[in-house]
């Protein structure tokens, strides 16, 4: 392979602009949250971590799988954020009202409803291949998370963290509002896309329950302490997923566009070992001088490292049938997935403790990974047999 097939692909500058931005935005948000941890401690944190939880889950319900639809439909060149921000907004809203009511926790009802406008605008973006501007707003969000939540900690103590990122989601607003007057709101446009979006709703709900309700099933079994390592470790895995995850952003669009890149996709994942093998390495040197409380921290990221593997094939398999609008095979690995984890949690956390946790994660991953590579295999064989008879 060579050096110029890799770096003269089409979209290398947008790439840069996106890759840019997230190592921004994720450089902000990591050294926040180990800010956060080392504040709170591993209780803190792990309560924390739960009720940030149920606001993501009560917000994906919300949303009706707008995320990829919008993402896809943006990228061609169809006008449905108006339409869709309607709706969600009062789904979100109701949701948010229930889960106060639920939780009696002001700073998740607010997260539930604010990250909704946040989910909605950065997905049009995305799909409009508006990629300096997502920058700007993502930056922009991560500098008033900081900011606005390391306040109101201060001023209120930890439920002002979940308060704080709430209102840094609310920047989002003035673009949302822009698209309201410049368009207006026709149901008829999301009949012909009700079964996509039907997919994608169920998906993101699986998907949503395989990343947020294993720390709410987590916290009964074996307490906000043991969660808190558990969210720690995710938080790394988070970061060392972070450029298969711009990667994921860029490859969509163009996906949903006709124009697969292949190489990239496999780069992507040949890289991937390489940040999986940095992770194992160097955890057990930076987790103690940073987070001597969180003692049962190293393992567990070392565990989650690997990970990033399956996580990545898991995002460019994904693009590819996002794209091709076939999200029923999506959903059948994130339905895998989430039995995977639960099943996982539940056994290998009785068995090896905290660590099983970890397992469980990367072994969901992995599940994951070996259904949509099959499946992309069985349809390669079937084509080639149907090409020779």
């Amino acid at each position: 392979m060579k050096w110029d097939k890799i770096t003269n692909f089409s979209g290398l500058k947008d790439i840069t602009t996106l890759s840019g931005a997230n190592i921004i935005s994720t450089a902000i948000g990591g050294i926040f949250w180990f800010y956060i941890a080392s504040l709170v401690g591993e209780e803190g944190y792990g309560e924390i971590s739960y009720y940030l939880s149920i606001a993501t889950i009560g917000s994906i319900f919300a949303m009706l799988g707008a995320s990829n639809t919008l993402v896809v439909y943006a990228a061609k060149g169809e006008k449905i954020l108006p339409v869709i921000s309607f709706i969600t907004l009062i789904l979100s809203a109701i949701a948010a009202f229930i889960v106060f009511l639920i939780f009696f926790n002001i700073g998740a009802s607010l997260h539930l409803f604010t990250y909704v406008i946040f989910g909605l605008v950065t997905a049009e973006l995305l799909g409009k291949k508006l990629y300096k501007l997502y920058s700007k707003y993502l930056i922009t969000q991560k500098v008033l998370m900081v900011v606005l939540a390391i306040s109101l900690y201060y001023l209120i103590g930890d439920g002002g963290v979940l308060i704080g990122i709430s209102f840094s989601f609310l920047l989002l607003v003035i673009p949302l509002y822009s698209e309201f007057k410049k368009s207006k709101i026709n149901f008829g446009v999301l009949k012909s896309k009700r079964n996509f979006m039907i997919n994608n709703y169920v998906l993101d709900i699986s998907r949503t329950f395989g990343w947020s309700l294993d720390k709410i099933i987590i916290v009964p079994m074996f307490g906000f302490a043991i969660l808190g390592n558990y969210a720690l470790g995710l938080q790394f895995y988070t970061i060392f997923l972070l450029l298969p995850s711009v990667i994921f952003q860029y490859i969509l669009p163009q996906d949903a566009s006709g124009t697969p890149n292949i190489m990239l996709k496999k780069i992507t994942i040949v890289g991937s070992v390489g940040i999986a093998i940095l992770g194992i390495i160097f955890s057990p040197i930076f987790v103690p001088m940073i987070f001597p409380e969180f003692d049962e921290a190293i393992t567990i990221i070392q565990i989650m490292s690997l990970g990033v593997i399956p996580g990545t094939i898991n995002y460019m398999y994904i693009s590819k049938f996002l794209g091709g609008l076939r999200s029923k095979i999506v959903l059948s690995g994130s339905a895998l997935y989430l039995g995977a984890i639960i099943l996982g949690i539940i056994v290998l956390g009785r068995i090896f403790d905290v660590n099983g946790l970890a397992m469980a994660f990367v072994l969901a991953g992995t599940i994951e990974s070996i259904f949509l590579i099959g499946v992309t295999e069985f349809e390669k064989r079937k084509r080639l047999d149907e090409d020779i008879s």
